[in-house]
């Protein structure tokens, strides 16, 4: 199965994403959290490791996740590093402009779904899954690892 780790949920997605979806073995929601902007590293840690242990347990083919991009930083990095398979989803975007009569200009976009595609290390792996691979989880003294630490 797919988790939809996200803000969009499954039931508004379009034929073709839920066709992706089901290439995973079916598509369940798991909310994207709320992320409260004034929340410091530790309370950002505790409630990704609350996230990734909720996933885990679920025990998913892969996980959807878009969202609030410290939140999801963290939660793919340990995700991956546990070696679950993490998407995004990469849509086309379709936009048209419009005159207004009073001279202005109103632009519409309109997000087309194309797939899915794995979110992956930059270290160069090729790996997208998998402990070790090039993972920026911290370090023993609490600081967090580089690549140039790799």
């Amino acid at each position: 199965m797919l988790i939809n780790c996200s803000n969009h949920p499954s039931a508004q997605w379009g034929s073709a994403q839920l066709a992706a979806a089901e290439e995973f073995g079916g598509v369940v929601d798991l909310p994207f959290p709320q992320v409260d902007p004034r929340m410091g590293p530790e309370e950002l840690r505790a409630l990704t490791g609350a996230y990734a242990e909720k996933i885990e347990a679920m025990k998913p083919a892969a996980v959807f996740a878009a969202g609030e991009f410290t939140f999801l930083f963290m939660l793919v990095d340990r995700l991956l590093s546990d070696g679950i398979r993490v998407v995004c989803g990469c849509s086309r975007r379709d936009a048209v402009e419009t005159r207004r009569a009073d001279g202005s200009s109103e632009k519409t976009s309109v997000f087309v779904f194309e797939r899915f595609r794995d979110y992956q290390y930059y270290a160069g792996t090729g790996r997208s899954a998998g402990a070790g691979a090039g993972s920026l989880a911290g370090r023993k003294d609490g600081r967090e690892r580089t690549p140039a630490e790799e």
